[in-house]
């Protein structure tokens, strides 16, 4: 984690895929239509994603604004947050 982190659509989605593929989501259902809800991870695994956003984007965005949004919709928050900040 030497390396700056890109603050672009395609380096924030790559993050959000890794990280969730670590958790035990199966790539293949990984996409920006994918809800959050529907990755079924637990609310600690939904909480350890968000800490690895804001220490790697500095944006802090909490689960409950996370129902019924897409992974591209996180993807867009990440980016609004880390450019306004």
């Amino acid at each position: 984690m030497s390396n700056p982190t890109e603050v672009t659509p395609e380096a924030v989605h790559e993050l959000l895929r890794s990280e969730l593929v670590d958790l035990g989501v199966p790539e293949e259902i990984i996409s920006a239509e994918t809800t959050i809800d529907a990755l079924e991870i637990d609310s600690l695994d939904i909480a350890d994603l968000m800490v690895t956003v804001k220490r790697q984007y500095g944006v802090d965005i909490r689960r409950a604004e996370l129902a019924g949004v897409t992974i591209g919709g996180l993807v867009d928050r990440v980016l609004a947050g880390a450019t306004s900040s």
